[in-house]
């Protein structure tokens, strides 16, 4: 069998070197005759890099990317409107995928200079392809990879109805290393509040920037795209009123090395083929740039081709698998990017708690929204209570087992408002706290140092469960683990969780919108804390942890204090005789892919193992470099790498 595939772009090569790994007898036909080396660059999601990275041990050129770690949204006064941390992405010049690409291939599979003209048919189907300088390659299947005008398509399926050019964008490379080191694993992009104008840029390299302007298509009449000069007297001019770092930018730049983007996509096609010819990546499917996955579903497209060739002998079954693998997530995509030029397009309509995000893939996010479980459970809690630490392992064996029937809504008790007039018994001063602490973690043998009583006290717990009032705002489960988070922090790395850059990197970890936090801080999140206080009130509670157990409005059952898991089970079935306990096989990395940061004790209840056992596991995956620890002077909490 030999593949013919027409476009020597991302898509094509990527198939191309797929399926020659795979033994399958390939050519390659480019257009160009050399790499373009204008300002090209985008970011690829870990779901392409890593199909890359498994190409790293037989390329002879390096591919050389930089990953990038957070995204932030700023007006043109700089006041920050968004703020999140980004896992697996990177960004890398064309030029520098392509080159890796080739030093993959050897000129048999790779012929430039082919512009496609025509197929050559037989009974319906392509035995040839025809090209313009008269040379012709014969095959059993074609492949369309020559992007978002390819003539394969129109071929095959005739003329799309592209969308209207709305959105233009100018991207260009810049060499200043002063802001491609103030902003390096930074996604930087500026928003004007009144029109469709933004500018954005990523460090790609030490002293490199890769930067894109863009604008409304009605603040032009196309004079920029006569002359390099006329481009950059454009771009300087719209962005004039943008910080000083812009024009730095800009002025760095060689325009007749910039690329001006006219951006549309068209409708998700009926099919990827026709009888023996399919397309793949821009040939086959447009986004609009804002989604900025259209590198990473060209090497997807080509992934999950090379597996189903591998995987069917009919190539009708592996084309039709092809495309009901892929249609439905690029259809999101094409919608999400249209969605998102209104949003451009229109500024002043929108808040930044409308703004969609497409650089995050957030599957979980608030999955368990609109579903109706049969009981709910209030519990209050407090950032600084030592009792609702011991209790974390069962709360998150109750997510594993019992998560179908259990809605669990997570309230502050406001343990600490302040040290003056403060009288718990026992707990009269920070140093009180300190003592009590170790007694804690003696007694119940986890992690936990009341040192932070005396090397910096908290003044009060209320910043950071107002903090936790204003996740909740964004995200139920990204909020959870927040809590969980500020808890280890003052608990295990004896951090004064009152300390705003602190509930900041939290905030971050776990996902959430920092500059959004920030905001809802200082005012919706006050008044739902003061209306978890209320209700602590209503209920008389005195001591945390408390659960109470609802049927409607009124409490069938409570549990008070720090009690066993057998307890909550038998709560559970008490008021839910039919509860069956979910069966669950984590492996052991996947348990702290899900939760993150475990002690081993706490992986030893909830794998259900030894201690023995439990450490053991750890030191292995600790030994593989999957994990890291955090120790304090009572004990080690184990961090999945990922997870900083």
């Amino acid at each position: 069998m030999k593949v013919v595939i027409i476009g020597g772009g991302i898509a094509g090569l990527t198939l191309g070197i797929l399926l020659h790994r795979k033994n399958i007898d390939i050519v390659i036909n480019e257009k160009a005759i050399g790499i373009d080396g204008r300002g090209h660059a985008f970011l690829m999601s870990d779901d392409g890099y890593s199909i890359l990275k498994e190409l790293f041990p037989y390329a002879k050129v390096p591919l050389l990317s930089k990953k990038v770690n957070q995204f932030s949204l700023k007006n043109i006064d700089k006041e920050e409107l968004i703020k999140i941390k980004l896992d697996g992405w990177y960004c890398m010049k064309r030029v520098s995928l392509i080159s890796f690409f080739y030093s993959l291939l050897d000129n048999n599979t790779l012929k430039k200079g082919r512009v496609f003209s025509h197929f050559i048919f037989e009974n319906e189907k392509a035995v040839a392809a025809v090209f313009e300088n008269g040379e012709v390659e014969y095959g059993d299947i074609f492949i369309g990879a020559d992007g978002s005008n390819s003539k394969v398509r129109d071929t095959i399926f005739g003329k799309v109805d592209f969308s209207n050019i709305d959105v233009k964008e100018v991207v260009g490379i810049s060499s200043r290393s002063s802001i491609a080191n103030q902003y390096a694993a930074v996604f930087q992009k500026y928003q004007s509040k009144e029109k469709g104008l933004a500018f954005g840029f990523i460090p790609v390299s030490s002293d490199e920037v890769v930067w894109f302007m863009q604008y409304d298509s009605t603040f032009s009449n196309g004079q920029e795209d006569s002359s390099p000069e006329n481009l950059s007297s454009f771009c300087k001019e719209m962005l004039k009123d943008f910080p000083r770092e812009i024009s730095e930018i800009l002025d760095a730049n060689d325009f007749s090395k910039s690329y001006l983007w006219n951006t549309r996509d068209f409708e998700v096609l009926p099919a990827f083929h026709k009888n023996n010819i399919a397309l793949i990546g821009d040939a086959a499917h447009l986004a609009l740039p804002f989604t900025s996955a259209g590198t990473t579903n060209a090497i997807l497209d080509a992934n999950v081709l090379s597996l189903f060739f591998e995987e069917y002998n009919d190539i009708e079954i592996v084309f039709k698998k092809y495309y009901n693998k892929r249609s439905l997530n690029l259809a999101s995509h094409i919608e999400q990017g249209r969605e998102l030029k209104k949003l451009f397009l229109n500024p002043k309509l929108y808040s930044e708690r409308g703004y969609i995000l497409p650089l995050v893939s957030d599957q979980e996010e608030n999955q368990d929204a609109g579903l109706i479980k049969p009981l709910k459970v209030l519990y209050f809690t407090d950032p600084v209570c030592s009792s609702c630490w011991v209790i974390q392992p069962i709360l998150r064996k109750l997510k594993l087992e019992y998560d179908d029937y259990l809605d669990i809504e997570y309230h502050m008790g406001g343990l600490l408002p302040s040290w003056i007039g403060y009288d718990k018994g026992i707990i009269q001063k920070p140093s009180d706290a300190a003592i009590h602490w170790e007694v804690v973690s003696k007694k119940y043998g986890i992690p936990l140092d009341g040192d932070i009583w005396i090397e910096d006290p908290l003044q009060s717990s209320f910043p950071p469960s107002i903090a936790f009032k204003a996740a909740q705002l964004q995200n139920n489960n990204k909020a959870i683990l927040f809590l969980r988070r500020i808890k280890e922090m003052v608990f295990i790395e004896k951090k004064n969780i009152t300390k705003w850059e602190l509930i900041e990197s939290a905030a971050l970890s776990c996902g959430l919108d920092s500059a959004i936090l920030l905001k809802d801080i200082a005012g919706k999140a006050i008044e739902m804390f003061q209306e978890d206080l209320r209700l602590k009130e209503e209920n008389n509670i005195t001591s945390f942890p408390t659960f109470l157990f609802m049927d409607g409005l009124e409490t069938k059952l409570t549990l008070k204090g720090i009690q066993s898991y057998k307890k909550f089970e038998e709560a559970i079935h008490q008021l839910i005789p039919y509860a069956v306990k979910k069966k669950w096989s984590y492996s052991a990395i996947k348990l702290f892919e899900k939760f993150n940061y475990m002690t081993a004790s706490e992986f030893a209840f909830l794998y259900e193992v030894t201690q023995e056992k439990s450490e053991l596991i750890i030191g292995e995956l600790f030994e593989k470099g999957l994990i890291e620890k955090l120790e304090n002077k009572n004990g080690v909490i184990w961090m999945h790498k990922l997870a900083d």
